[in-house]
């Protein structure tokens, strides 16, 4: 599975990086985003991951604000030190809403019920 990170501070992003690749090493980060801005250039200029990574407050903005211009259909996991968002994040696509510090059996979890959810998919028919 392709998967990107949306997140603002380096060492959460390259801390979730590892965690990721312990716990499901066939999901491939392909990019790191740290801001609203870089992840709207990203989508306009790329086609939807299987699976993203976000924070929730970004130094920029709220990370709806990317859900508000684009209609994903990727699964999310969220990643966040912020509770208050939660019901919001499900209204986007979120599959799981972990808290910060991200513990890596939650993770692992979420990244298995994200599987599922890109396994099943429907190819587009080819005519």
């Amino acid at each position: 599975m392709n998967a990107i990170i949306i997140e603002d501070e380096s060492l959460i992003a390259r801390e979730l990086q590892h965690k990721i690749s312990t716990v499901a090493p066939d999901v491939r980060v392909m990019h790191v985003l740290p801001s609203i801005k870089t992840a709207t250039k990203w989508f306009l200029e790329n086609s939807e991951p299987d699976l993203i990574f976000a924070d929730v407050q970004l130094g920029d903005g709220v990370i709806f604000e990317i859900f508000d211009k684009y209609e994903l259909k990727c699964p999310v996991i969220f990643t966040t030190a912020y509770d208050e968002f939660a019901i919001r994040a499900f209204r986007a696509n979120g599959v799981d809403y972990l808290l910060k510090p991200v513990d890596q059996g939650e993770l692992k979890k979420a990244i298995d019920k994200c599987r599922i959810i890109v396994e099943s998919r429907q190819p587009y028919p080819t005519d």
